[in-house]
């Protein structure tokens, strides 16, 4: 399937405006009167909200990485770059708790 740069924009930002709306009321319903959240029960819930945030981490590196490609379509070579930035990302990530 071969997206419109403009149409996978849109929905790039819109998955991360709606999954930073869906944290926001996630986190207004779940924090205590300190604005403090518990991690021992909610720790699936988290782990999901970054394993979501890392696909947002995705679509926008691939989103990135069409900046400077002449055509209007998505092309192999945006994904891969896209790809290749996020896995950068999660090694870094990786690395720095190892640290």
């Amino acid at each position: 399937m071969i997206l419109d740069k403009k149409i996978f924009s849109i929905v790039t930002y819109s998955y991360l405006s709606l999954l930073v709306i869906i944290f926001v009321i996630y986190a207004f319903q779940v924090a205590d009167e300190n604005w403090v959240i518990e991690l021992d029960g909610q720790r699936e819930n988290i782990f999901i909200f970054f394993g979501l945030l890392f696909i947002g981490v995705i679509l926008s590196a691939v989103n990135l990485a069409g900046i400077h490609e002449k055509s209007n379509k998505v092309t192999k070579g945006m994904i891969y770059g896209g790809l290749s930035v996020a896995a950068f990302f999660l090694i870094w990530k990786a690395a720095m708790a190892l640290v």
